[in-house]
């Protein structure tokens, strides 16, 4: 009885068998991708819009705003085959939570863009998240080598120790594993144009807003 409910409690285990994984918490390995991302806006713009294929999708959000996702991916799929593409989903790995609670979130976003990889070919760039330094220690299994990787500057920009984390955090992954791309939702940040050549950027939601409302008058 223990192992039934153990298998039937956890969400999508079906669509990891024959995955290959990796690191101490298991992630399952996701696919390099090139790409780079143009016209992006967020998950809950993208989700009413009615050109969907116009658009690349992020989720540099709230995670209310995108916890629909993980609840009932396989309605969501069908609608993210018709997008560009995704920047993977990015639950949050704040500081002041517990190691197990930012490993979980890292587990759902792994879970979620493997699943739109193998099982619905979706062009996914999978995010790299991290409130300390050594949590890539964990937090890059399953992060290809070679491949588009997305990062977003929220929560770092007005922090003194959060924004000298992330320079030093970027700067590590792309020692670790080499990113073609360094996607970067945000920015620019000149302390790390400094240092690296293959960082792209384009504008979060909140500069988006912030966009249209002036240009709104």
């Amino acid at each position: 009885m223990a192992t039934n409910y153990k298998e039937k409690s956890f969400k999508y285990l079906e669509y990891l068998q024959g995955a290959e994984l990796a690191g101490s918490e298991g992630y399952p390995i996701l696919k390099p991708t090139h790409s780079i991302p143009e016209n992006v806006i967020s998950f809950n713009e993208w989700r009413s819009c009615k050109h969907e294929e116009r658009y690349w999708v992020d989720h540099f959000i709230d995670d209310s705003n995108f916890n629909c996702v993980y609840n009932n991916l396989f309605r969501y799929a069908a609608k993210y085959q018709k997008a560009k593409g995704v920047i993977g989903t990015d639950f949050s790995a704040y500081r002041n939570m517990p190691a197990w609670q930012r490993k979980e979130s890292v587990g759902k976003n792994r879970t979620i863009d493997y699943i739109l990889q193998s099982s619905y070919g979706v062009d996914v760039i999978p995010v790299v998240s991290f409130a300390y330094l050594y949590d890539l220690d964990w937090s890059l299994a399953g992060i290809p080598f070679d491949s588009s990787i997305a990062v977003s500057t929220n929560g770092s920009v007005n922090n003194f120790i959060s924004h000298n984390v992330f320079i030093e955090g970027v700067i590590e992954v792309n020692e670790r594993i080499k990113p073609r791309h360094i996607i970067i939702a945000g920015g620019p940040i000149p302390e790390l144009d400094e240092v690296l050549d293959n960082v792209v950027y384009y504008p979060n939601f909140s500069q988006r807003l912030h966009a249209r409302r002036k240009n709104n008058g």
